[in-house]
């Protein structure tokens, strides 16, 4: 069994790293988000197909803040944009900038002024912010347009209420489990991809119970790595696949 989910697990990734060189070469994006400092206003350029996204790690590198992404799902026409090739597609994120008072920001309102800042913007997908118990942000995607170009509500995957027996194992069993319980109740898979396999394997970690939200579990599961971890869930519009790809954040 572990070596038939280390062949999915490889093929997956394969495809995603596949569909994240296409992105690269179908656009002109920049690498990173610019940063501006000017009569006490901070302003923020992204350009990207996944522009918040880019946002919230230009804030990560100048404040510290580190705050977790997922994407909703980009199905629509008016959402997504051919890349490199006929088959491949990717979200039809572009330019977003974003201002806001340089003197001691407060992360939260911040946060919120970005999201109600891109949500009136003309980029794909409308987002919250979400916090658990522990005060950990959360960027989460919420809606998406039809083939109508009508905003339309979307249950996000790691809203998903589920029911783990509690039992001690690697933090890379666990990821592998929630993976594949959101994936049984969404319909939509969701693929461990990038992560920090040697911290995964390393630690070992014990969560579960009934009927938990997954982001909880999550957020409770990288806990036990005792450095700091965030996610991005990323849907990719050509395999109609999530990538959950987890990162160290370090100190700004």
């Amino acid at each position: 069994m572990t070596e038939f989910r280390s062949a999915c697990w490889c093929a997956s990734l394969l495809l995603y790293f596949t569909c994240v060189q296409r992105t690269m070469a179908g656009a002109s994006y920049a690498k990173d988000a610019a940063i501006s400092e000017a009569a006490g206003t901070v302003r923020i350029t992204a350009n990207s197909p996944r522009p918040l996204e880019q946002v919230l790690d230009a804030l990560q590198r100048k404040y510290g803040w580190v705050v977790n992404y997922e994407d909703p799902q980009y199905v629509s026409a008016v959402d997504v944009v051919k890349g490199s090739d006929e088959k491949s597609r990717l979200p039809a994120g572009s330019n977003f900038t974003f201002e806001f008072a340089s003197a001691s920001p407060d992360e939260e309102k911040t946060l919120r002024q970005m999201i109600d800042s891109y949500n009136k913007s003309k980029n794909p997908g409308h987002f919250e912010l979400r916090h658990t118990a522990d005060g950990v942000f959360h960027v989460v995607g919420v809606a998406g347009r039809n083939d109508k170009g009508e905003l339309v509500e979307q249950k996000a995957p790691f809203d998903l209420p589920l029911t783990l027996a509690k039992q001690e194992q690697t933090m890379d069993e666990t990821m592998a489990q929630i993976c594949a319980e959101v994936s049984k109740q969404s319909r939509s898979q969701v693929v461990l991809a990038i992560s920090p396999r040697r911290i995964l394997l390393r630690n070992r970690v014990s969560v579960g119970g009934s009927k938990v939200e997954a982001r909880e579990l999550l957020v409770q599961s990288l806990l036990a790595a005792h450095e700091k971890l965030y996610w991005r869930l990323l849907f990719d519009p050509t395999s109609k696949s999530y990538y959950l790809d987890l990162h160290v954040a370090h100190s700004s």
